[in-house]
C-alpha cells in the first residue's frame, strides 16, 4: 500500500499528538499538587508562546509554499513543524525542572493553527510577511 504524501503527513500529525498525550497523562503521576506552580490562561508568557508559534506556522507555510507545496501541503507542514517546535519546548521545560505546561502547549497550538489559517486564506508571502513583523513587533514590546 502506498500512501500520498498528504497522508504520510497525517500519520506523522497524529503519531505526535499520541506521543504528546501518552506523554502528558504519565506526568501527572509524578508532581505532587502543592510542588506545581500556579499557571494561569493568560499571563504574558501565554502571548509569547502564541506569538512565537504565530511566527513559526507563517514562516514554514512559506517556506514550504516557496519548495513548490500546494496549500494543504504547506497548512499541514506548517502545522506540524509549530506543533513538534511547542512539544519539544514542553519536554526541555520537563527536563529542566520548570515542569510541563498543558496550557502553553495549548496556546503554542492556537498561534500555529492561526498563522497557518491565515497563511492559507491569504495565500502570499507578502501577507503572512506583515503579519509576522507585525506580530514581532507585539512580542518585542512585550518583553
Amino acid at each position: 500500500m502506498f500512501l500520498t504524501t498528504t497522508e504520510k503527513y497525517r500519520i506523522i500529525l497524529i503519531a505526535l499528538l499520541l506521543a504528546h498525550f501518552i506523554g502528558c497523562a504519565t506526568q501527572q503521576q509524578k508532581t505532587p499538587p502543592a510542588a506545581i506552580k500556579k499557571d494561569e490562561w493568560f499571563a504574558k508568557d501565554k502571548a509569547e508562546h502564541f506569538l512565537i508559534s504565530f511566527l513559526i506556522g507563517a514562516l514554514s507555510y512559506s517556506i514550504a509554499r516557496e519548495g513548490e507545496a500546494d496549500k494543504d501541503d504547506a497548512s499541514i507542514i506548517g502545522f506540524s513543524f509549530t506543533s513538534a517546535c511547542g512539544i519539544a519546548k514542553e519536554i526541555n521545560d520537563e527536563l529542566k525542572n520548570k515542569g510541563w505546561s498543558y496550557k502553553d502547549l495549548a496556546w503554542d497550538l492556537l498561534g500555529g493553527g492561526t498563522a497557518v489559517s491565515i497563511s492559507n486564506i491569504f495565500d502570499s508571502a507578502t501577507a503572512v510577511n506583515f503579519c509576522s513583523i507585525c506580530f514581532s513587533a507585539v512580542l518585542l514590546a512585550l518583553r
